[in-house]
């Protein structure tokens, strides 16, 4: 990680820490002063003793966060100890719990909104470079925008989600503010981690692939729940009869559902080839280095999200009438509780494989082996 993307992601955590800080503090003493807080809803913390409890670890945990973001910015890289990195992780584990509810949502339906424009960023760069696969392509994009348009009420469905996004405005920024300040902690010590040689990181690295698979495994049951929106067999909400009456909440669910491939999809990227060069076929960026930031980056900002909603599913679950059969439902439905803390340790498994100690030694593994495959061919031809 160079010291620039360090030096942003430990001043991320100063900012988002003291804002968190700022905010809860006035929750405690100026309540009135803060009165637009009153309709945030309960977090995963709250369970541990109400609102004060909650108020009090949230406080401490953004505190934690500034204090060790400062220490990192002043200390030297090559010095920076495992107690600190420890405490980093500790900080940013109570500030992710201590979101406010409802961030998996404000997620995926913003996640929703950004796959048809990575779809379409994505059919331009190939219809540049191979235009004989990327033309055909676009032809079936714009005639799928154009049947959700005529038939699925397309056209208005992004002001709907729009309008309903901007009613939860303030829960989407503390949300927003709790996952960046968690996010760029989890990221500095990733990034401080890369040389890591402990029994724990060498077993994470030989084991990065099934990790990893796994991970990208936890899209299946909701992508496939909402796959099944297409057939006369909806599950998980759905019924032909709410289709019929609002062809735009089908539309919303396989919105979801594509964005929840994607992460899975992308998920993947941390162990193939083109998660460290960019695809030939993409114009322009085809053959260059992908750099790790922008690999490892995202990851542990939606793994943070994940890791903070998946336990806020399982304790909401717990907690209510409906009973265990549906709370077991629900998380196997939404396995954000594991695609969570899975993609953190993908993502540092990818930062310790693209770190430059390891990429040497699987160049040279990689060189010795086609040394011995160019060796067995000339004895076979001798």
């Amino acid at each position: 990680m160079s010291n620039r993307i360090r030096s942003l992601l430990l001043a991320a955590a100063v900012l988002g820490g003291a804002a968190i800080a700022a905010v809860t503090l006035l929750r405690l003493l100026a309540p009135d002063s803060v009165s637009w807080t009153d309709d945030l809803a309960p977090t995963s913390l709250v369970r541990l003793g109400g609102t004060t409890v909650e108020s009090v670890m949230v406080l401490c945990g953004a505190l934690g966060a500034v204090a060790v973001a400062v220490l990192a910015a002043t200390t030297p890289r090559a010095t920076t100890s495992g107690a600190l990195r420890v405490v980093g992780l500790l900080a940013a584990a109570i500030v992710a719990f201590g979101t406010p509810g409802g961030v998996i949502p404000a997620a995926g339906y913003t996640f929703a909104l950004l796959v048809p424009v990575g779809i379409v960023v994505t059919v331009a760069l190939l219809a540049v470079r191979r235009p004989w696969v990327g033309v055909p392509v676009a032809l079936l994009v714009i005639a799928a925008a154009v049947h959700a348009a005529a038939n699925l009420e397309g056209t208005s469905l992004v002001p709907s989600i729009l309008a309903a996004m901007v009613g939860i405005l303030p829960s989407m920024l503390m949300s927003l503010a709790h996952a960046l300040t968690a996010a760029a902690l989890l990221a500095w010590v990733i990034g401080a981690n890369v040389d890591a040689r402990g029994a724990f990181a060498r077993g994470v690295l030989r084991h990065r692939a099934a990790i990893t698979v796994v991970a990208a495994l936890c899209a299946v049951p909701y992508t496939f729940a909402r796959v099944t929106w297409l057939t006369p067999w909806p599950m998980f909400g759905g019924s032909a009869e709410m289709f019929d009456e609002s062809p735009g909440t089908q539309l919303t669910g396989l919105m979801l559902g594509s964005a929840i491939l994607f992460g899975g999809v992308l998920t993947l990227g941390l162990i193939r080839p083109w998660g460290e060069r960019f695809p030939r076929w993409m114009a322009g960026l085809g053959g260059r280095v992908v750099p790790p930031a922008l690999a490892i980056l995202p990851a542990s900002f939606v793994s943070v999200l994940f890791t903070a909603g998946g336990v806020e599913f399982a304790a909401e679950g717990l907690g209510s009438p409906s009973g265990t059969v549906d709370t077991l439902y629900v998380m196997a439905m939404f396995p954000f509780w594991l695609w969570g803390p899975l993609l953190g340790l993908a993502a540092w498994a990818y930062a310790m494989h693209r770190s430059a100690p390891v990429a040497a030694e699987a160049d040279a593994a990689a060189h010795a082996r086609a040394m011995a495959h160019l060796a067995e061919m000339e004895s076979r031809e001798a």
